[in-house]
C-alpha cells in the first residue's frame, strides 16, 4: 500500500505549493467577492465529477470482482475433470489427471505473471489443446462413461471459455480519452477549489488538501482495479492452489 501513499502524499505537497502560489497571485481579498459565484459553480462541476468517478470506481470495482469469480470458474471444473476420469482405463486417467494438475500448475507458474502485461501463456496453451485432444479420443463404453464424458465435455468447455474471459479481463477496460477527462476534470475541480477566498489560509489550505487526496486516491484506486492481475489490489491464483490441494497436490 506504500504506493497509494506515495500517491496522496505527493498530491498533498503539490497541492501547497499551488495554494501559496494561489495567494501570491490572487490575493484573498481579492477572491472574497466571488465566493458565492465560485461556491454555485464549484457544486454543479464537482457533483457532475463526483457522478463520473463513481460510475468510473464502481464499473472497475465489478469488473474486478468478476475477475476473480471467473479464476474460480475456471479452477473449479479441474478438480470435477480430474475425478472423473477415474472410472476409464489407467492410461486415460493418468493422463487425464496429469493435464487437470499440469494446466494448474502451468497458469499459477508461467501465466499468471503474464497476466500483468496482458498476455497469455504458450505453455498453458499447449496444454489447454492436449486437454481437448485426449479428450476427442476417449471412447466410452458403459453409460456410466458416457454419462462421465458428458460431464468432461462441460468441464473442458467452461476451462476454456473461463481462461478467454480471463485473458480478456487482464486487458484495461478505461480507455484512454476517459482516463483524460477524468484527470483534467481533478485538475479542474481542485483548481476551482484553490480560488475560494478564506479568511484564513491554514482552514482553507487543509481543505482543498483532503479535497485533493481524495480525489486522487479515488483515480489511483480505479487505476488499479483496472489492472485486476497486477499492481497492490492484484488477483491472485488462489483458485488453482485449492483446486492443486483438492487433486491431492502441493500448491506453489
Amino acid at each position: 500500500m506504500w504506493d497509494v501513499v506515495l500517491v496522496v502524499t505527493l498530491t498533498a505537497g503539490a497541492v501547497c505549493i499551488a495554494v501559496l502560489i494561489v495567494d501570491r497571485i490572487v490575493p484573498v481579498a481579492r477572491r472574497v467577492p466571488y465566493n458565492e459565484l465560485s461556491g454555485h459553480f464549484f457544486a454543479a462541476v464537482g457533483a457532475f465529477y463526483a457522478i463520473l468517478l463513481a460510475f468510473v470506481v464502481v464499473a472497475v470495482w465489478e469488473d474486478m470482482n468478476a475477475a476473480k469469480d471467473n479464476t474460480y470458474v475456471e479452477a473449479n471444473a479441474l478438480p470435477g475433470l480430474y475425478f472423473s476420469s477415474t472410472q476409464f482405463s489407467e492410461r486415460d486417467k493418468a493422463e487425464f489427471q496429469d493435464i487437470a494438475v499440469t494446466y494448474a500448475r502451468e497458469v499459477i507458474d508461467d501465466e499468471w505473471p503474464m497476466l500483468a502485461h496482458g498476455e497469455a501463456s504458450p505453455r498453458v496453451d499447449d496444454v489447454a489443446k492436449r486437454m481437448r485432444k485426449v479428450l476427442l479420443q476417449l471412447d466410452p463404453q458403459t453409460p456410466k462413461q458416457e454419462a462421465l464424458y458428458s460431464a468432461m465435455i462441460e468441464r473442458v468447455n467452461v476451462i476454456n471459455s473461463a481462461r478467454r474471459d480471463r485473458l480478456n479481463e487482464a486487458k484495461p477496460s478505461i480507455p484512454g480519452y476517459l482516463w483524460f477527462g477524468l484527470i483534467v476534470g481533478a485538475l479542474l475541480v481542485v483548481g476551482i477549489a484553490l480560488f475560494f477566498g478564506a479568511p484564513r489560509p491554514m482552514p482553507h489550505t487543509i481543505m482543498v488538501i483532503v479535497f485533493a487526496m481524495l480525489v486522487s486516491g479515488s483515480l489511483y484506486y480505479a487505476h488499479l482495479m483496472d489492472h485486476p492481475f497486477a499492481g497492490t489490489t492484484t488477483v491472485t491464483p488462489d483458485a488453482f492452489r485449492i483446486a492443486l490441494r483438492q487433486m491431492g497436490q502441493t500448491s506453489p
